[in-house]
C-alpha cells in the first residue's frame, strides 16, 4: 500500500487541535455532547432503546408478571443478552468516533505532500 513519507516539518501535525472545539477547558457534559453530535445519532438511540427494552423485559420477568416459569426464564435470558449487546453497542459507537478524523487527516497530508 501507500506509505506516507517521513518529513521533519509537516503542515498537518499529528497532535493538531480540532478547529470546531475551542482551546479553553471544556466541561465533561460538553465533551460528551460533542461526541454524540459527531456520531450517528440513530445508532446511539437504537442502542439506548435496546438497553431500556431489555431492562423492561427482565423487570417483567422478575416481578412474576409473566406467569409460566419457563417462559419467564427464557425472557430473562433474552433480556439480559439484549442489555449486554446494547451496552457493547453504546461502547462501540462512543469509542469509534475518531476513526473518520484520522482518515481525513491522512488524506489531507497526502494531498498537501503531493502538491509540493
Amino acid at each position: 500500500m501507500y506509505e506516507e513519507p517521513k518529513e521533519k516539518k509537516s503542515l498537518v501535525q499529528e497532535d493538531s487541535i480540532r478547529v470546531d472545539i475551542p482551546t479553553r477547558r471544556l466541561s465533561s457534559f460538553s465533551v460528551f455532547f460533542d461526541k454524540v453530535h459527531s456520531i450517528n445519532g440513530l445508532h446511539l438511540l437504537s442502542a439506548l432503546s435496546q438497553i431500556i427494552l431489555g431492562s423492561f423485559v427482565v423487570a417483567l420477568s422478575v416481578l412474576d408478571i409473566i406467569q409460566p416459569v419457563f417462559i419467564a426464564t427464557v425472557m430473562t435470558i433474552v433480556g439480559c443478552l439484549t442489555i449486554v449487546i446494547g451496552l457493547y453497542f453504546v461502547y462501540y459507537v462512543l469509542t469509534n468516533t475518531d476513526s473518520f478524523d484520522s482518515l481525513l487527516n491522512k488524506a489531507i497530508k497526502r494531498v498537501i505532500n503531493n502538491q509540493n
